[in-house]
């Protein structure tokens, strides 16, 4: 059993809603979106990334529209935003998992990260980390597919939760920030 299942199922789950002293499960912080982005040089993302996406989510990346003013007020460094001007690139907009597909991806990333070196950063209500193309040879239909990535450094992994606080994103995700010999980074 990964390190990261059993924290789930024997330190999280069990008391979580006591830790932070919810009154119903209602109250408990989820996921609301991941956000994955390839680390690539630009003129590849260009012409490849969408395909690129594609694959690993499992889900086809949809135009999403604009306001008048082209701006998105998120600010995240692993989207390719420029936080003076608030913009994020197009690829970065779409490449936003929700729902069934968030699911699918969250499982695969679970199964992956206690194996997987990664620095994991836990912030105010997110969660970002870096997963490198080692990523690809845990997952069979990357592995077909991999003249694709070969130009792809990794993937820019954001997971935004309904927490308020720090705290309360750390607890439900503090098994990500554990390595498979049971060690903390």
């Amino acid at each position: 059993m990964f390190s990261l299942d059993f924290h789930y199922e024997d330190v999280s789950r069990q008391d979580l809603l006591l830790k932070l002293n919810h009154a119903n499960v209602m109250e408990v912080p989820g996921s609301c979106e991941i956000r994955v982005v390839p680390k690539a040089p630009y003129d590849f993302i260009i012409k490849n990334g969408k395909l690129a996406m594609e694959i690993p989510r499992g889900q086809k990346l949809i135009q999403t529209q604009r306001g008048s003013t082209g701006k998105s007020f998120r600010s995240n460094p692993f989207l390719e935003s420029n936080k003076d001007k608030g913009y994020v690139s197009d690829l970065a907009r779409q490449s936003t998992l929700r729902g069934h597909g968030m699911s699918n991806f969250s499982v695969r990333i679970a199964t992956v990260m206690s194996l997987l070196d990664s620095p994991v950063e836990i912030r105010e209500n997110s969660m970002q980390f870096s997963m490198e193309i080692e990523f690809c040879s845990f997952s069979p239909e990357l592995e077909d597919h991999f003249e694709i990535f070969e130009h792809i450094i990794g993937f820019n992994v954001t997971i935004v939760t309904s927490a308020n606080t720090q705290d309360e994103t750390l607890l439900p995700w503090s098994g990500f920030l554990q390595k498979d010999e049971g060690e903390t980074q």
